[in-house]
């Protein structure tokens, strides 16, 4: 439903992002439903995350934010540690990010995020899959890609949108998905956990990571269209090593 509600945004308005409650309001003008987003699961994570003094969060040169759980007040001055290195708190069970490519037969090609967003972040964050070139970025004179990971650090670098521009330049997509992740990386080399997966308007496909042991990405086109198949490719290091599997679904 997020990504319908983006794309009526793109149908019925000449704006290209709406954020907050009025971004609400305005789905709900449109005939969407309001849908909690709470579990059973995710309300036990947050109470347990209470009682443990709020930790970890997202504050930092703050009084006490690694001690307890706020309101807290500046310790340090407000330009202090801006690109400063974190412990990375993104792992598999942290945040949901889900990016797609599609490429139809007429050669017109889309791509769309949806998320979550990371546990325990701070009230008003936006993520990179909100953000065009981001989390997504799609041209369809040459490809298009999508991105996950560590969004704080990611969207300072606009990787999708790398990611097509590289291609444009002559660029495989798994040469372009690992530049544009390799300049990210080179900024924050012990923090960076992230993935981008880019396609050109020929069906070829490629993907980089980084910071985790391996990743999977999925692929169905019109070869098989009964089979999925799951490319996994390795992470750690320089050279990326790619297997496929075939999943029915």
């Amino acid at each position: 439903e997020a990504s319908k509600v983006a794309r009526a945004v793109l149908e019925h308005t000449y704006h290209s992002v709406l954020v907050g409650e009025n971004a609400t309001n305005f789905a709900l003008s449109l005939g969407f439903k309001s849908q909690p987003l709470s579990s059973q699961r995710s309300i036990e994570i947050w109470e347990a995350w209470k009682k443990g003094n709020c930790q970890p969060n997202y504050w930092k040169n703050m009084m006490n934010s690694t001690k307890k759980c706020g309101p807290y007040t500046p310790d340090s001055p407000r330009d202090s540690g801006l690109l400063q290195e974190r412990k990375s708190f993104i792992n598999k069970g942290n945040h949901d990010t889900i990016g797609m490519i599609a490429l139809d037969s007429s050669g017109k090609m889309a791509v769309g995020t949806s998320t979550n967003g990371k546990n325990h972040k701070i009230p008003g964050r936006s993520s990179d899959s909100a953000l065009p070139g981001c989390g997504a970025f799609v041209d369809d004179t040459v490809g298009g890609a999508v991105a996950t990971g560590d969004g704080d650090i990611m969207m300072r670098f606009s990787p999708a949108f790398l990611a097509v521009e590289l291609m444009r330049g002559g660029m495989s997509p798994e040469k372009a998905a690992q530049e544009s992740l390799r300049r990210i990386s080179t900024k924050y080399p012990s923090t960076l956990s992230g993935a981008i997966v880019a396609a050109n308007k020929d069906g070829k496909h490629g993907a980089a990571c980084y910071g985790m042991e391996k990743f999977p990405y999925s692929i169905r086109d019109s070869e098989d269209s009964a089979k999925t198949r799951i490319v996994e490719i390795m992470c750690p290091g320089g050279e990326h090593s790619a297997s496929e599997e075939h999943v029915d679904i």
